[in-house]
């Protein structure tokens, strides 16, 4: 397959919406994320490490 027929396949595919399941993964990966982020700057500034 060429390059340009790989283009030509790309560009005619259709945008498929996401699925509310995948929409709540999204929103659950992204909040335990930032929750443990949190979680880590806390332990952090409480209990530094210290060389």
């Amino acid at each position: 397959m060429s390059q340009s027929d790989l283009e030509k396949e790309i560009n005619a595919a259709e945008v498929e919406p996401l699925l509310p399941i995948e929409k709540k993964l999204i929103g659950w990966s992204l909040g335990l994320g930032i929750g443990l982020l949190a979680v880590l700057i806390a332990v952090n500034h409480f209990v530094p490490i210290k060389f």
